[in-house]
């Protein structure tokens, strides 16, 4: 791991201060430390200080930060090219390599894939598949939903003060309750070209539905013609302790966007179906295109995490380190029932309810050391992604954290005083 000198209190400063003057603020207030590096489940600020990550940057470093395996094939690939991509003339080997590791964990048939740079981008290139593939116009999405910030992505994401500033965004979408089958069929109709959905909701605050609700939307897109696509953007790479989460209940969705983790901590995303489906790009030629998509250091990173999760077992060690980890947020639960309310997820995907704030409580345990993730959608809900090479001991750790900040009552609004 590199090391780095602590930063004075001038040097630090002054990073705060030009990134307010040069950086474009979507996120207000002060910026709470400079980093320094990350290694594992560490970040490690300019000052010198280690917090352990108990978000791993949103789902992404699934396989912790700066592996020495990513870091490896990232400098490998580096020296021998970084991009060589002329619309589509060229064989990229690294692009190969990585598309078939991660359709080889896909239902047969999903073998297919279209490489992207984020989230969003996956989005955007599924919603056009769906609708030049099916003909239609319009789209069924859900109540918490989040798939991105783009226009398309955001005309499928439930929050309506981010959409609104951005009308008219895309004119046919219809959002329904998260798990409401009967809600699902009243909307879905010959119009509908795809339905979309997060099958464990993320930024909605890692919501798990009903064992009925996937497996009633694939028959429900059936019954109408419709495409069903499922967003593993924060689900997949093994956040959930399946490949992607979708597979708990054994449905297999038309298309699959995914993200975040599948780089390894570089960006790099895919949009995965089937020929037929994707067969619709090439007519005509270049109706849908990426300059950056699959890059071949990025694909050269995804390559080596992904050969890692399955090299370590890390999608096997996800289902067994996120039973120990809620297992002890319900000791918390179970001590202070009147402050953390609900805990909920699956694999290292989770999230617990308190009865207050829920960013107070973030920023409580920042203060002792511990990073997690608050959610938008709903004050109350903290989220907890780590690494999936996080140690029962950094669980454990966490967990005294969090029971010191919940014994304080801080951001707590019901069974004791907040602070």
């Amino acid at each position: 791991m590199g090391e780095t000198t602590p930063l004075d209190a001038a040097s630090i400063d002054s990073y705060r201060d030009r990134f307010a003057r040069h950086l474009s603020q979507t996120v207000p207030g002060r910026k709470e430390f400079v980093v320094a590096r990350a290694h594992g489940c560490t970040l490690t600020a300019a000052d010198g200080r280690d917090y352990l990550d108990m978000t791993s940057g949103i789902a992404v470093a699934n396989v912790g930060h700066t592996h020495p395996d990513v870091v490896a094939a990232i400098t490998d690939q580096a020296a021998r090219y970084a991009h060589v991509n002329v619309y589509g003339r060229f064989v990229i080997p690294e692009q190969v390599e990585l598309v078939e590791r991660i359709t080889s964990v896909t239902a047969p048939g999903l073998d297919v894939a279209y490489l992207t740079s984020s989230g969003a981008e996956s989005t955007e290139g599924a919603l056009k598949l769906a609708r030049k593939y099916t003909g239609r116009p319009k789209f069924v999405a859900f109540e918490r939903s989040y798939h991105g910030r783009t226009l398309g992505a955001l005309s499928v994401s439930w929050r309506e003060e981010w959409r609104r500033p951005f009308e008219p965004l895309l004119p046919e979408v219809e959002f329904v309750p998260f798990g409401d089958l009967d809600a699902a069929a009243a909307a879905i109709d010959e119009r509908t070209a795809a339905v979309i959905v997060e099958p464990i909701q993320g930024e909605g605050g890692i919501r798990v539905p009903d064992d009925d609700f996937l497996p009633g939307l694939r028959a429900l897109a059936d019954r109408s013609g419709a495409l069903l696509i499922v967003d593993e953007v924060q689900g997949g790479m093994g956040r959930s302790g399946m490949w992607f989460s979708h597979q708990h209940w054994d449905v297999v969705p038309d298309i699959i966007t995914m993200a975040k983790a599948v780089g390894g901590g570089l960006p790099l995303g895919a949009i995965v179906s089937t020929e037929e489906i994707f067969a619709t790009f090439v007519d005509p030629p270049l109706s849908h295109l990426t300059t950056m998509g699959g890059n071949p250091v990025s694909c050269a990173a995804g390559i080596a995490a992904f050969d890692v999760m399955v090299r370590d077992g890390l999608v096997e060690a996800s289902a067994r380190r996120g039973e120990h980890l809620r297992a002890r947020l319900r000791e918390v639960q179970a001590e202070y029932p009147d402050r953390v309310v609900d805990v909920r997820g699956r694999g290292l995907w989770c999230a617990f309810e308190v009865a207050g704030d829920g960013n107070a409580v973030a920023r409580a345990l920042q203060e002792r050391g511990v990073l997690v993730g608050s959610v938008l959608n709903s004050a109350g809900t903290v989220r907890v992604t780590p690494p999936l090479v996080v140690s029962e001991a950094e669980i454990d750790l966490f967990a005294a954290t969090l029971r010191d900040v919940v014994a304080a009552g801080i951001g707590i609004s019901a069974g004791g005083a907040a602070r």
